[in-house]
C-alpha cells in the first residue's frame, strides 16, 4: 500500500482519472435533449429512445458491482487504460449508428469506460490522500460527478442544434485520447495486485436482479396493475435474498456485506442514491419539458440547465470546505431542503411555467443536491475501517449509477403514461411531468428523514 501524501503526479493522476470519467458522464445525458430529434429520425417512442442513457447508466452499474475486485486484482493504470479504450471504441461505434440499435450498442460499450473510470477515481482519493484531505478531493471529483450529467444536455442541445447528434460522440473521442494520453504520463501501480477469486454466482444473481427490477420498473407506464411489473418484482426479491445467501458463505470476492452492519452507513447510503435519483431524473425531465411544452428549441433545452450547474460547480469546492469544518449536519441538511423546494415548487407550477422559471427552480434544486451529494459520500467512508473502503465505494458508486438509471426509468415511464392518454401532447406531458415531480418531493422527504437518522445513530455512537 502506497503511502498516503499529496504530491503534485498524484494530484494529476486523480484529475486524469477525474477528466475520464467526466466524458464518459457527459455522455450520460447528453443524449436526453436529443431525444425528440431521434425519436423522429429512428421513428421510435420516448419509452424505447430513453434507453441510450438508461442501458448507458444500467451497464455502468452493472460493471462496478465488480469494482471492488477488480481494485484489488488490477492496477489503476490497467483500469484507465481500459476503460479508455473501451469508452473510444463505443463512441466511435455510436457517431457511425445508422439506426437505433447500432447507436444502443456502441453506447453499451463505450459504458465500460464510465463503470471503470468512476470507482477508480474515487478509490484513488481514499489511497493516495490523507484523511483530512477528504473532503477537498471528494469535493473535486464530485465536480465530476455533479458537472458532467448536469452539463450533458447542455453540450448535447448546442451540438445538435447546429450540427447533429454524432458530432456529440466525435468531440467526445478528440477529448478522450489525450486524457488517455495524459494518464499514461501519471497513473501508476500504488498497491500490491493480488488475485482473489471472483465469485461470478453472486455476480450474474445480483447483476440479474438489477436489470429485471430496472426493465420491471419501466413498465409502470402501463400502470401498477401490469402482471408484468409484480412478475418482475417478485423474481427480484428472489434474486437479492439468493445474492445475500451466497454472499454469506462464499469465500469468493465480490462484495463484503459486512459494510451493510453499519446502521449509519446505511443511513448515508439511501440518501445519497435518491439524491442521484433525484439529479438524474430532473436533467432527463426539465430539457424534453421545455421542449414538448414550451416549444423551445433543443439548444434552449439545452442551455436551461446551464447556470445551476456553474453556480454549482463554482460553490463546490466551498461545500467541501465548509463539511471540512463545520461538519457534516449543516450542509447535508441544508441541502435537502434546497432539493424538496425546488421540487415542491417544480410540482405546484409545471403545468404552466416559464422557460426561465424553469432554470431557476433547476437551479436551486442542484444547488442544494451537490451541497449535501459528496458530502454525504465523505462522511459515510468515514463510517467503514480503512479494509472496507472500496467495498463501500464499489457500492456508493454501483447504487450511484443505478440509483441514475431508475430516475430516467421512473421519470420516463410516468411521464409517457400521460403521453399515451387521448388528448394535447403537450397538455398531456406538462400533466406527466407535475405528477413525476411530485414524485420526486417524496422522494426529497425521505432523503430528509435517512439523514436525521443518520445523526441520530452517530451521536450513540459517540
Amino acid at each position: 500500500m502506497a503511502e498516503k501524501k499529496e504530491t503534485p503526479k498524484r494530484v494529476l493522476a486523480i484529475i486524469s482519472c477525474a477528466l475520464m470519467a467526466f466524458v464518459s458522464i457527459l455522455t450520460e445525458t447528453s443524449l436526453n435533449v436529443t431525444f425528440p430529434t431521434l425519436m423522429k429520425q429512428f421513428h421510435i417512442g420516448l419509452g424505447l429512445v430513453q434507453w441510450t442513457t438508461t442501458g448507458y447508466l444500467l451497464t455502468i452499474s452493472v460493471i462496478m458491482v465488480a469494482s471492488s475486485y477488480l481494485n484489488e486484482r488490477f492496477s489503476a493504470r490497467q483500469l484507465f487504460l481500459t476503460a479508455a479504450i473501451a469508452f473510444i471504441a463505443g463512441s466511435i461505434v455510436a457517431a457511425f449508428a445508422s439506426n437505433f440499435w447500432v447507436l444502443l450498442a456502441g453506447r453499451l460499450i463505450s459504458s465500460v469506460g464510465a463503470g471503470l473510470s468512476i470507482p477508480l477515481m474515487f478509490n484513488m482519493v481514499v489511497e493516495l490522500m490523507p484523511q483530512e484531505k477528504w473532503g477537498f478531493y471528494m469535493g473535486l471529483t464530485g465536480l465530476v460527478i455533479i458537472l458532467a450529467p448536469s452539463l450533458g444536455p447542455t453540450f448535447g442541445g448546442t451540438v445538435v442544434y447546429y450540427f447533429g447528434w454524432p458530432l456529440i460522440f466525435e468531440i467526445v473521442v478528440v477529448i478522450a485520447v489525450f486524457i488517455m494520453i495524459l494518464g499514461l504520463f501519471v497513473i501508476e501501480q500504488y498497491h500490491e495486485k493480488k488475485h482473489p477469486s471472483f465469485d461470478w454466482l453472486s455476480y450474474i444473481v445480483i447483476a440479474s436482479a438489477m436489470v429485471i427490477f430496472n426493465l420491471g420498473f419501466n413498465r409502470i407506464s402501463n400502470g401498477f396493475t401490469d402482471i408484468g411489473f409484480w412478475l418482475s418484482m417478485i423474481i427480484v426479491a428472489i434474486l437479492v435474498y439468493t445474492f445475500i445467501k451466497l454472499s454469506r458463505t462464499s469465500k469468493k470476492k465480490l462484495i463484503n456485506l459486512n459494510i451493510f452492519k453499519n446502521k449509519p452507513f446505511i443511513f448515508a447510503m439511501i440518501s445519497y442514491l435518491l439524491l442521484q435519483f433525484i439529479n438524474i431524473g430532473t436533467s432527463f425531465a426539465v430539457p424534453n419539458y421545455v421542449q414538448i411544452v414550451n416549444h423551445a428549441s433543443s439548444l434552449i433545452g439545452g442551455l436551461v440547465l446551464l447556470p445551476g450547474c456553474i453556480i454549482s460547480g463554482i460553490l463546490n469546492p466551498w461545500f467541501g470546505h465548509i463539511y471540512d469544518k463545520k461538519g457534516a449536519p449543516l450542509p447535508l441538511l441544508t441541502g435537502t431542503v434546497f432539493c424538496l423546494t425546488a421540487c415542491l415548487l417544480f410540482s405546484l407550477f409545471s403545468l404552466k411555467i416559464s422557460t426561465f422559471m424553469v432554470g431557476v427552480f433547476y437551479g436551486i434544486m442542484i444547488i442544494g443536491r451537490q451541497m449535501a451529494f459528496n458530502n454525504t459520500m465523505a462522511e459515510a467512508s468515514k463510517l467503514q475501517p480503512e479494509e472496507l473502503h472500496t467495498d463501500a465505494t464499489a457500492v456508493f458508486q454501483t447504487g450511484q449509477q443505478y440509483a441514475g438509471s431508475m430516475g430516467t426509468t421512473v421519470m420516463a415511464a410516468i411521464i409517457s403514461s400521460w403521453q399515451k392518454r387521448p388528448g394535447n401532447y403537450a397538455a398531456l406531458t406538462a400533466q406527466g411531468s407535475q405528477e413525476a415531480f411530485l414524485f420526486l418531493t417524496f422522494v426529497s422527504v425521505i432523503i430528509l428523514l435517512s439523514y436525521l437518522n443518520l445523526f441520530r445513530l452517530e451521536k450513540k455512537l459517540k
